[in-house]
């Protein structure tokens, strides 16, 4: 943690995030210009029926309450704008004759355009709560006329005459529909219920009009069986490791005070006693795991600060400008009827309302510049004045670059040494050689833990080892499972003739390694270690090679990584990223296929009509879908950040926090490819149409279509979606169980109850686990995500922010 907490490159990774947002606010400016742009071109196109339409006034019914405007004569007219029928011209009907709207009341309006047969255009001031007569009580939209947006009230009978596909009369909708059947690709128009005449790929018609799932059978039932099986298995195991008797209590608790040492604690006080830090610890302030903590938090401050901002920026546009900023682009789609009224209502407020986009955007952008820049030079600050004010063992630290390779067998440490100290240098405390020994990992973890595990017990002793006491045939299966699960020590160990071979192979093995390029050399003070390094700026020679300098380092010495010396070089490190990148998109497509597949056919393939939406079910299981994609992301990504081969954790982290981050978009961006073609596909087969009366499925251009009210609406609640509780809540809720609860209990059961686990062993199975910069990538992901809402209608960017 110190060494993260000593990187100046930890700003770095900050002033991107900066640049990020300001590019991210530009390129949301940019969207809503491509919105005025779009309104320039239809003024060009619809010639004077723009002045009319634009002049449309609200109807205070059509809106919450808390967005309602202009009562009195903007009710009344826009009430009598309803009652257009439908041979009006479209520049007419569609904005309203304002003379007409002038003259007509609300209660002298209301009756004559609902009554049983006549055609009414419906427009962003009509009333979506509107009821037909009793006598025709179910509204049909008008298919048989050249208009768009025309209903009449009718009887059942008379809904298939209007439009062949809506022959249902819904009672509780008050509409004419088309059939309610998942599945359905084409209704059976014949009758009037809910029947299917073809259903969609994956799906089997039935003889009761219905569709199956063509893939439904047996076959699901042995999986879930399987699945329970599985379950009761892990639940009987688990209850057996909580009952069983405590074999290794004493080790236990050795381990838990190993575990409670490695907390943080202050100062000592009066009584010789380091407490902890307090609850209400101030983290902004105060030093508690070095300036990496405390410039992270002064980072999520910081964060909270930009997204109060933002959120106060738009909620007094809200209150002061115009109330339907709070609701614009999150009202949920309806019946035909309702749907025509809400991309009416949703389009001329937009362009009404566009200017106010703009300036938010503007504001957004100079003010998240101005804050970036601010926060830079205040985090830079911060760092130098905590680095001035403790000295850490980096600053007696030099590093030791371009060393020959040298055999193990010859004392290198100590000629090294001998060979600074005759460059002039003072003060030397030792060298730390970075070996070869990638290859031999594991023999030379083995003989370090073996090492440290006696020097242990030759201070402090060693608990005997408790005998096994007699189990039960359940309970030994789970118990000789749990140590071939968990590479536990059986306790049948060699001979001291085994263990003399093995110190013999050892020996050889060391003796065998080579020297990497670099080493790092100790000095008793900082002044020792600067004089060092302008000593041997020219170079200096060692086993006849020359060119051998000193660098100072900014990584503390429990960042390095010594496995990965002498298997780091460029060239190395820059395959490894790429095939890392391979398999990033590999886990990307396991993501895509075994999870988010099943979720997308459904989404595609569920009925909509007269606004039907999916279950809640369907909301928990995107959420748990998004979170196990950031998962499977969050461990790939660590995988690769490890196996490139960073000589310093530091190094490391800040590979996998820009993996992460990268990874996780293209999650995102796989997401809202699938969300737009879904919306695209939803909306076409309802029949949708933009503003103008032009159907979806008539419009070719990319973004005329994007820039449609009705698929703005929908990728807005979908990224919504995806941000919260999918991405903002649910990982932050669920990420303590399995990092830190679940792993403590496990150890702690496994620790109790083998008393083969002793020492630095039963130490490590209840350690805490590493802070690490995975943090920073969520954050960023985050406000990645919280940025994509600037490209869509603001009702919710005060929800989000």
């Amino acid at each position: 943690m110190v060494g993260l907490c000593s990187r100046p490159s930890l700003l770095a990774n900050e002033a991107l995030l900066a640049a990020l947002l300001v590019v991210s606010a530009f390129g949301g400016a940019s969207a809503a210009g491509g919105f005025g742009s779009f309104r320039r071109a239809v003024r060009l196109r619809a010639g004077d029926a723009d002045s009319n339409s634009n002049a449309l006034a609200l109807n205070t019914d059509s809106l919450p309450e808390q967005a309602s405007v202009g009562k009195g004569n903007a009710t009344s007219m826009s009430l009598a704008a309803a009652s257009i029928v439908a041979a009006k011209p479209i520049r007419i009907a569609r904005g309203g004759d304002m003379t007409h709207r002038r003259r007509r009341s609300t209660k002298s309006t209301l009756p004559s355009h609902l009554h049983c047969g006549a055609t009414a255009k419906v427009n962003s001031g009509s009333n979506k709560d509107d009821k037909c007569p009793d006598e025709c009580p179910f509204f049909a939209q008008d298919r048989t006329d050249k208009d768009f947006c025309t209903f009449s009230c009718v009887k059942e009978p008379a809904c298939a005459s209007m439009y062949p596909t809506t022959q249902i009369g819904d009672k509780e909708l008050g509409v004419c529909r088309s059939c309610i059947v998942d599945g359905c690709k084409e209704c059976d128009t014949s009758v009037m219920e809910d029947k299917c005449k073809t259903c969609q790929a994956g799906y089997v018609l039935t003889g009761d009009g219905m569709c199956h799932f063509k893939y439904a059978g047996d076959w699901m039932y042995y999986v879930a069986g399987v699945f329970a099986v599985l379950g009761v298995i892990v639940v009987i195991w688990v209850l057996d490791m909580i009952i069983r008797p405590a074999n290794n209590a004493e080790v236990l608790d050795q381990a838990l005070e190993a575990r409670e040492k490695q907390k943080f604690r202050m100062k000592k006080d009066a009584t010789g006693v380091r407490p902890l830090f307090p609850m209400f610890t101030n983290l902004l302030r105060t030093q508690v795991a070095g300036p990496g903590m405390q410039l992270h938090f002064n980072f999520q401050f910081a964060l909270i600060f930009w997204a109060a901002f933002v959120a106060l920026v738009w909620i007094c546009f809200a209150q002061f400008i115009d109330p339907a900023l709070w609701v614009l682009g999150t009202r949920r789609f309806g019946t035909a009827r309702e749907n025509c009224i809400l991309v009416a209502w949703g389009y001329e407020t937009q362009q009404r309302l566009m200017w106010t986009k703009v300036l938010f955007l503007y504001i957004t952008y100079i003010g998240s510049f101005l804050m970036c820049m601010a926060y830079g030079v205040y985090q830079l600050r911060a760092f130098q004045d905590a680095d001035y004010q403790h000295k850490t063992m980096k600053d007696f630290a030099a590093m030791i670059v371009g060393l020959p390779s040298v055999e193990g067998s010859k004392n290198v440490e100590g000629d090294l040494k001998a060979r600074i100290e005759d460059l002039g240098a003072q003060s030397v405390v030792g060298v730390s050689v970075a070996w070869d020994y990638q290859e031999h990992e594991e023999s030379i973890k083995q003989a370090l833990d073996a090492d440290l595990e006696a020097r242990m017990i030759a201070v402090a002793g060693s608990p005997e080892r408790a005998p096994l006491p007699e189990m039960n045939p359940v309970r030994k299966s789970f118990y000789t499972l749990e140590q071939m699960v968990f590479g536990l020590d059986s306790g049948n160990g060699g001979g001291s003739d085994e263990i003399d071979s093995k110190e013999e192979e050892l020996r050889e093995l060391l003796n065998g390694l080579r020297t990497s390029q670099r080493a790092f050399v100790v000095f008793e003070t900082q002044e020792a270690r600067d004089q060092a390094v302008e000593l041997a700026a020219g170079g200096f020679e060692y086993e006849h090679q020359g060119g051998i300098v000193l660098w100072t380092l900014d990584a503390e010495p429990d960042t390095v990584q010594w496995v990965n010396y002498g298997h780091a070089t460029a060239a190395e490190k820059t395959l490894k990223l790429l095939a890392g990148f391979g398999f990033i998109i590999l886990a990307c497509l396991f993501w895509a296929v075994i999870f988010y597949a099943p979720y997308a056919y459904y989404v595609m393939t569920f009925n909509y009509e007269n606004g039907r939406q999916p279950g809640p079910m369907l909301s928990i299981s995107f959420s748990m879908i998004v979170v196990v994609g950031n998962a499977i992301m969050y461990e790939v990504c660590a995988q690769v950040s490890d196996w490139v081969g960073f000589r310093f954790k530091d190094n490391r982290e800040a590979c996998y926090m820009i993996l992460y981050t990268v990874a996780c978009m293209f999650n995102v961006l796989l997401d809202f490819v699938t969300t737009y073609f879904t919306a695209e596909k939803v909306m076409e087969g309802l029949g949708f149409r933009n503003y103008f009366g032009v159907p979806l499925k008539d419009i070719t251009e990319f973004t005329t279509k994007f820039e449609t009210y009705g698929m703005q609406r929908s990728l807005a609640e979908n990224t919504y979606a995806y941000a919260f509780p999918s991405t903002y809540l649910i990982p932050f809720l669920i990420e303590p169980m399995p990092t830190i609860v679940l792993p403590l209990m496990l150890g702690k059961w496994i620790v109790r109850n083998h008393p083969e686990v002793m020492g630095r062993d039963a130490e490590e199975w209840v350690a805490m686990v590493p802070m690490e910069m995975g943090r920073y990538a969520d954050i960023l992901l985050n406000t990645i995500l919280g940025i994509l809402i600037f490209y869509f209608p603001g009702g919710y960017t005060w929800m989000l922010f």
